[in-house]
């Protein structure tokens, strides 16, 4: 039978992360506890959250939550990293990880599909959430200008001819 205070604690990965898109799960093993409160520090800063978690109740929550099988990016001790953006996130932990060579990246679970490290890496590369908002209302901007433009352009042909109808009517009359 189950531990009580494992059940519990499964309870409450379950609750955390029951709303989260994705997590990105890193290591520490080398990590200092100042390491570890700058990490902290700038995360909450850049948007996102971090829970030390125990890599087998972990996995049974993740499970039961239908999420799928973390157990190949759950190795040693581990933590959860999670946030709006799974870009933004995976971009500032492999920042953060140019500057500590102890973090350790071992991959993350988006959605159902679990990356490996390098994947995390490649992730990092994307754009955010808030570039694509700006790529497509960019886009959406541009057609609606070009749109504009034709239908501008088309009523001024439209008012050419009816003034060049207007004026060969007055001196056919002047005549």
């Amino acid at each position: 039978m189950p531990n009580r205070v494992n059940q519990l604690q499964v309870e409450q990965y379950k609750r955390t992360f029951k709303d989260a898109g994705f997590v990105i799960a890193v290591g520490y093993p080398k990590l200092d506890v100042q390491g570890i409160d700058q990490l902290r520090g700038k995360l909450i800063a850049a948007g996102g959250r971090m829970l030390f978690v125990r890599n087998r109740l972990a996995v049974i929550a993740m499970k039961e939550l239908g999420r799928g099988d973390v157990a190949p990016i759950c190795d040693q001790q581990t933590a959860f990293v999670w946030g709006d953006d799974p870009v933004s996130i995976a971009r500032f932990l492999v920042d953060f990880k140019k500057e500590r060579a102890e973090l350790k990246l071992h991959g993350a679970l988006v959605e159902k599909e679990v990356l490996d490290s390098d994947q995390v890496v490649e992730l990092s590369k994307s754009p955010t959430r808030e570039e694509l908002k700006s790529i497509i209302s960019g886009q959406i901007l541009a057609m609606g200008g070009r749109l504009s433009a034709q239908f501008i352009a088309a009523g001024g042909m439209v008012a050419g001819q009816i003034e060049k109808i207007g004026k060969s009517d007055e001196e056919g009359e002047a005549a």
